[in-house]
Parts: structure tokens; sequence; C-alpha cells
């Protein structure tokens, strides 16, 4: 296992590094290309283990879930949470039904096999949906819909599977202890969730205001929430799902309310929470491409892929029409966002992970088999149809390589209104010399070579301590950095730069400043 993981996390890093040399190709394509060639590598494929859906769901899908309901602010939720019940429950029963009736009728599949299938089609993907519209301007509200219908509609989906597929095994259907069994699942996980998340939040809270110096403990217990919050909520037989979703929610208000108590435990978290949710992203991905070539060679067999393909295609088909149908006549949406909602219910590494847990429900081989492969083409068809139709019926955002060009452009207009402030100093040439060297290292604009004699000199040379030296040189690094955020200021003034990425410019000078700030006080 320590292994696989450790496989897994440089295969992930590894897909990262790539996607910036493609900044134009979606990184989650790019993971999953990844993955697919890792699956083909013997050598990578035989260092990573078999596919445990209870491991996957909670080492990845738990924290994701719990980030993604990080940044989603609480009101949001409560001004829509008419839609909200509307979309993960009413709609998803619908295309259950629908999708369960059309396969069994049209591709003559026994009914609970079919509805199996049709539930395990429901749950959809925020971060598969981000790489189908990559470049391109969403409709804010369909948007907003696609959000918050991945945060919950995997709990909904969870339970009508396990709910089905005892109908498959067991020959029969128990609709009452089915509606029973959603409403106690649903309703604990939400509770056990928001009990635990005010408890740790508490402690959280306390140790704040006691300890001098809390951040470590702090960042420990924020990383280990969404484990130790599933395991809770799964351990009492209720949804993990929804159990850590609230958590994260709660946590937002948290954050927004207790903002300045700790200011840089605050940065921290977010920094902590955006790498993460990064890494875990390029994971779900690269475990997709490595399963789709695992599947394949396991499963493909020319006698069962024409009911393979056209089981995937019927699932993906209702669901277009079930979701279309419900953007037009429940949400009110027009034409073109009712296509958007309908197109934008990307399918994930989650549905392949509720397919995986039928193992555990003792599903026969055949139907497995059937399961897996239709399922796995529902993926793949939605994610390649919205990007391409996407391309042609949304507009397009100014590309990303414009708005690289424009910001290092006006940081390096940035660095040198600064450098051109200690030319007006009375300082030594070397002296100069040396702060115009860090200051350009802001816009990366020093050589290799250039870094390799500074290294080297590093070595040969103890570093200065003496109390005016280090106050000079602070004095002088806090007027650079003043007339650096005075430059960006008047930058988004003039409408040279967007105000949303000069904030990140700005934030890197901030940053410059209390790295300054931080070496000060470890002299």
């Amino acid at each position: 296992m320590l292994t696989s993981t450790f496989v897994l996390l440089l295969v992930s890093i590894f897909s990262l590094v790539i996607s910036r040399v493609f900044p134009k190709i979606s990184v989650n394509y790019v993971s999953t290309l990844v993955g697919i060639l890792c699956g083909l590598i013997p050598f990578i494929d035989h260092r990573i283990e078999e596919f445990h859906a209870e491991i996957f769901m909670l080492l990845i899908i738990a924290p994701l879930l719990f980030f993604e309901g990080f940044a989603t602010p609480f009101g949001n939720l409560r001004h829509k949470l008419k839609q909200i019940v509307g979309i993960t429950v009413i709609m998803v029963l619908l295309s259950t039904v629908v999708a369960g009736f059309a396969l069994h009728l049209a591709i003559k599949i026994s009914l609970p096999l079919a509805f199996v299938m049709a539930a395990i089609s429901t749950p959809t993907d925020a971060t598969a949906m981000s790489s189908v519209s990559l470049g391109l301007t969403m409709p804010k509200k369909a948007s907003e819909y696609l959000r918050l219908e991945s945060l919950f509609n995997d709990a909904s989906g969870l339970i009508l599977l396990q709910a089905t597929a005892l109908w498959l095994v067991n020959g029969q259907f128990n609709y009452q202890k089915t509606i029973i069994d959603f409403l106690v699942s649903a309703l604990g996980g939400i509770l056990i969730g928001a009990l635990c998340c005010t408890l740790i939040m508490l402690f959280r809270q306390r140790l704040l205001r006691t300890l001098v110096d809390s951040l470590t403990v702090q960042m420990l217990l924020y990383i280990l929430t969404p484990y130790l919050i599933y395991l809770i909520a799964e351990e009492f037989h209720v949804s993990g799902i929804l159990a850590v979703v609230v958590a994260g929610i709660m946590h937002n208000s948290e954050a927004r309310v207790s903002l300045f108590v700790d200011a840089r435990l605050s940065f921290v978290t977010r920094s902590a929470t955006d790498i993460m949710n990064t890494i875990l992203n390029s994971a779900v991905f690269v475990i997709l491409g490595i399963m789709a070539v695992r599947v394949t060679r396991q499963y493909f067999s020319l006698t069962n892929v024409a009911i393979w393909g056209a089981s995937g295609v019927l699932l993906y088909l209702v669901a277009l029409a079930v979701r279309y149908v419900y953007a037009r006549q429940k949400l009110k949406e027009a034409k073109k966002e009712a296509v958007v909602f309908a197109l934008g219910g990307v399918h994930g590494a989650v549905t392949l992970a509720l397919v995986f847990s039928l193992l555990e429900l003792g599903v026969s081989g055949n139907d497995f088999s059937l399961i897996l492969m239709a399922e796995f083409i529902l993926i793949i068809l939605s994610m390649l149809v919205p990007t391409i139709v996407f391309l042609f019926i949304l507009p397009k955002k100014k590309s990303n390589a414009e708005i690289l060009e424009n910001v290092t452009r006006i940081r390096h207009e940035m660095v040198e209104a600064a450098i051109k402030e200690v030319d007006k100093m009375h300082l030594p040439s070397r002296a100069k010399h040396v702060i115009c060297t860090y200051l350009r290292d802001q816009a990366k604009a020093t050589s290799l070579t250039e870094f390799n004699h500074r290294f080297a000199r590093a070595l040969r040379i103890p570093e200065i301590q003496n109390d005016f030296y280090h106050n000079f040189r602070y004095r002088i690094f806090t007027r650079c950095f003043a007339v650096e955020r005075e430059y960006l200021q008047k930058a988004v003034e003039e409408g040279r730069i967007e105000t949303a990425y000069a904030a990140k410019l700005y934030q890197e000078v901030l940053l410059a400043e209390a790295m300054l700030v931080d070496n000060r006080e470890e002299e």
C-alpha cells in the first residue's frame, strides 16, 4: 500500500508538471493520459495495487468533497436549498427510474440490473466538469447548480446503489426500507458532520486563544478532519460523504469569522487546501486512466462489446434528456443554459468507485463486467461530448497564454519600478547590485548561472550578523516593496491588468515582505 501510494503521488505530480508545459490542455486530460501510459507500462502498473472502493472514497473522495465544501459559503446553500434538494433527490430518482426502464425495454436487461446501472450513473464530478469547460465562460447560474449538485448527489447515488444492488442479489426491492434508509443515511450524515465539526471547531478556536503558536497543531487537525469525520459517519452507518461536505461548509463559515484571529494560519490553511486539492484531483484522473487500461485488458470482448456500448450510450442519452427537461421545467432555465446544465453532468472517478463497491455486495462476475464497461463508456462520453459541444455554444475566455503574457509583463514592470527606486538611493554599487538581483528574482529574471555564483558565494562567505546591517537592509526592501504595490495599484486604475491577477501579484509582494520579517525574527 505504501509503495502504491508513493507511486501514485509521484505520477500525479509528474502529470501536473506536464500540464504546465501544455497550458491549453486541461490538467484532467493530461492526468488521464499519464494514467493510461502508467497502466500500459508493466514496471509501473505492477507497483500499483488493485483498486479498493472504500480506500479510494476515504483517502481521495472524502478530502476532495471536504475542500469543495470549504469553498462553498453556507449562505449560497441556504438560499438554494429547494433547488439543491430537487437536483440531488428528485432529479436523481427520475434519472434512475427512466434509465432503468429504458435499459430493460430497449436492451432486454433484467430490471434489477438495469436499475443498478442507472443508480451508478447519477453521481457527477465537479473536477471532471472543469476539464470540459477549460478556457470557456460558463453561464453563472448553471455553473453554480452543477457545482452544488456534485457536492450532494454522490450520497444519493450511493444509497440508491445499495438498495438496487440488494434487489439484484436477493431478488426483491423494499421501497419502504429504501426511503427510510435514505432519510436515515442522509440526515444522519448531516447531523454527524455538523456535530463532529462543531466539536473540532470549538477545540481549534480554544487552541487559538490559549496557545501562543498553534500553527502546526491547527494544520494537522485541519488535514485530518475529513478523514476523521468520514470514518466516524461510516461507523454509525450514515453517509460519510454528506458528513464531510457539511463539515467543509461549516469550516468555510469558521474561516470567514476568524480570518484575523491568526492571519498566518488562515493563509497557510488556504494554501494547503489549494495544494492538496490540486494533487488529489490529479490523482483521481491518474487512477481513472490506470483503471481504463486494466478494465479493458480484463473485461473487453468482441462478443459483449455491442451490449456494453449500447448500454453506455443509452445511459448517457437518458441522463441528458432528463437533465435538460428538469432544467427547463423546474429550474426555469433558458434553452442554452438547459443544454449546458444537461451536458455539464460529467461523470468521473466516483462513478467508477461505486462500480467497484459492487464486488462487496455479491454481484456476479458477468453482471459486474457489463456494469463496469457500460459505466466506463458513460464516463468517456460524458467527458468527450461536452468538450466538443461547448466549443461551439460557449464564449471563449481570453487565452491563458495572453493572460500569462500580460501578468509577466506587469510583474517585470513592477520590479523595474522598484529597481529605479534603488538607483535613486545613495548606496555602494555592490550593495545596489545585490539588492537589484534579489528584486529581479521576483520576476524570475536571473539566470541559472547567476544563481550558481550566488550559491557558491553563500557557501564561502558567512552571513553578516550585524543589527545595523539587517535594519538597513530591511528599510531598503520595505521601501522597494511599497513602490511595487503602488505600481500595481496604478496598473489596475489604468486598466492594464485585471484586479484578480493584480491581487495575485500583490500577494506575492506581501509574501516577500513577510519572509523578510521572518528572517529578522530568526536573527
